[in-house]
């Protein structure tokens, strides 16, 4: 019997990818089991928004290589997409697929009877027209449940490689998105991520156009088992009328991602960002008005060519009063056949500099939220067991916050009324009060 691995990087529809692989291959006759097990086959499932992320996606590679010899390596996602030959030509690597490859993985890999003769199989994807519809009910090590409904990004930020390996925006129908949350709900998932690479520009591609919005309205006359949460949001997408339907959706988790990038007006400009600090303040309180618990979450890149001192300070400014739940910091990292990759560079030191700075920064307005949060009381979707504190377990709040509380293991799976008493060790421990309504 032929066994598997996946081994995935990045974002939330890599990970809804990998999972669809994995059922893909599980139809084909292959067991998934850890890498300590010897698997027949591992795949590894890249992301290239970085430099960084293409240096640990060749590591991991050379490192399966190394301690798993006999088994077949292949390698997907986004640098392989961008970089094939590249991906190729690192030994031991046997096969090199695309982005839109990944949907006959079941097919392109027959175990007994021999492998493509091509060695890279890379669609351009520039040529894909449609949606792939993953049917995935199955998200092995994880308790949530994720559903791609938006793939690709019309969008041409100066530093972005996304829209080169992903394509142009495209989605989910709505009627698709319906029964797959129902299947997801028979399946008995707690909660559900709604993810995209650029989810606010859901349904502009289809006949007739619709929208995020008019989806969520859609969704809200359902009666769903689940709770529902939003991957990242473009700041300049969430409209009057995607903040009403938001304001309307009574399974929502009110929590929030917008990729901010800076606080300097010239420093958007020469971004491509299709907004200024004015406007993305208003955004962020309006969001904390009609949601006063929620986790605000925030993307900051620092150290984009020609950001001075004043425009590093300015996004610090910004950031500081913002009711913002934590930050993601990302040092500019130029990729390949995009515009800033011509500019001249910051100094690596200062842009670490700046990194550091706003991290601190992020770690304190993370303690101040949770710090807010003591005394109050949420639902918490338990995960399972906490590997730090052994007969306690580990959940999520609805509003982001990572929460370990005693309970037994028969809990996991459950949404609990949970008081949060204290915050701890940068999460909080809980009461439960009593079981949430399933």
């Amino acid at each position: 019997m032929p066994y598997f691995k996946i081994v995935t990087f990045g974002c939330k529809v890599n990970q809804y990818e990998s999972a669809g692989m994995a059922e893909a291959l599980g139809r084909q006759g292959l067991v998934s089991l850890p890498l300590e097990a010897a698997p027949d086959l591992i795949v590894v499932n890249t992301c290239t928004v970085t430099a960084r992320a293409d240096q640990q996606a060749r590591q991991a590679i050379r490192r399966l290589v190394r301690d798993y010899p006999e088994a077949q390596i292949w390698v997907t996602g986004c640098y392989a997409q961008r970089a094939p030959e590249e991906i190729a030509s690192l030994p031991g690597v046997a096969k090199v697929f695309g982005n839109l490859e990944k949907a006959a993985l079941g097919e392109l890999f027959s175990f007994g009877s021999g492998y493509p003769q091509s060695r890279v199989q890379v669609q351009g994807v520039g040529e894909q027209g449609s949606f792939h519809s993953w049917q995935v009910s199955h998200f092995p090590g994880h308790t949530r449940a994720w559903l791609k409904i938006q793939d690709g990004c019309n969008h041409a930020c100066a530093y972005c490689i996304v829209p080169t390996v992903r394509g142009r925006g495209r989605s989910l129908s709505p009627e698709n998105v319906t029964s797959s949350l129902e299947r997801l709900g028979d399946r008995g998932f707690q909660e559900v991520v709604l993810t995209g690479i650029d989810l606010g520009q859901y349904g502009q591609d289809l006949t007739p156009p619709t929208s995020l919005a008019r989806l969520l309205q859609h969704l809200a006359q359902g009666h769903w088992p689940f709770r529902v949460r939003l991957s990242s949001l473009e700041p300049q997408e969430i409209t009057p009328e995607l903040m009403e339907a938001l304001s309307g959706f009574p399974h929502l988790c009110p929590h929030f991602h917008l990729p901010l990038q800076s606080g300097a007006p010239a420093v958007l400009q020469a971004m491509g960002r299709p907004y200024g600090p004015e406007y993305f303040r208003d955004v962020v309180l309006e969001l904390h008005r009609r949601f006063p618990t929620a986790a605000l979450g925030l993307d900051v890149l620092v150290g984009f060519p020609g950001e001075t001192v004043s425009d590093f300070e300015a996004t610090l400014t910004l950031v500081e009063t913002l009711p913002v739940a934590y930050l993601h910091v990302f040092p500019f990292s130029p990729r390949p056949d995009t515009p800033a990759q011509a500019l001249p560079r910051l100094p690596g030191r200062e842009v670490q500099r700046r990194a550091q700075l706003m991290r601190a920064l992020g770690q304190a307005q993370k303690k101040t939220f949770y710090q807010k949060q003591v005394g109050q009381g949420g639902e918490v979707l338990v995960e399972g067991p906490d590997p730090d504190r052994p007969g306690w377990l580990r959940g999520i709040s609805d509003n982001y916050l990572r929460v370990f509380l005693p309970g037994p293991a028969d809990w996991q799976n459950r949404r609990l009324n949970v008081r949060f008493l204290r915050f701890e060790a940068g999460m909080v421990r809980g009461e439960v009060i009593t079981p949430a309504d399933k």
